[in-house]
């Protein structure tokens, strides 16, 4: 049978939004120019050049466009993992991963498809397989 196919299908959404999201906060960041006051003086610079005057800034805006992009990645390992060799154990990697980020949709869908992972009828028809029943 085909287990695990709905799940698959949040995680593989979720990770694709996660990706977008860290390649718009880099394009956005690189490319919008903003405009600041200095003493009197305006000065026009995109963000990334506000980001690299200070090591601070950098790391911040590192983290920002790299977080994202890391739990994408984090999403599609727990799609291929489920492929080869499932283990309730994705699904709790998925909840955690959307409980960091349930403000946003996929988010909420990593949490969805973790919670469909732990209760999928595929752990309920391997413990009878196991047993030695027969299911219908």
């Amino acid at each position: 049978m085909n287990y695990f196919k709905t799940e698959k299908i949040l995680i593989t959404i979720g990770a694709i939004v996660f990706m977008l999201m860290g390649l718009g906060i880099l394009l956005i960041g690189s490319f919008t120019p903003i405009e600041f006051n200095i003493n009197g003086d305006y000065f026009t610079a995109t963000y990334w050049e506000v980001a690299n005057i200070s090591m601070g800034g950098f790391w911040l805006w590192t983290i920002f466009w790299v977080i994202p992009c890391v739990i994408g990645l984090m999403g599609m390992i727990c799609w291929f993992s489920l492929k080869k060799t499932p283990k309730k154990s994705w699904g709790v990697v998925l909840i955690v991963m959307g409980v960091i980020s349930i403000f946003s949709l996929a988010g909420i869908l990593y949490l969805v498809a973790g919670i469909m992972v732990i209760n999928s009828k595929y752990w309920r028809e391997k413990k009878v397989m196991s047993a030695g029943l027969k299911v219908d």
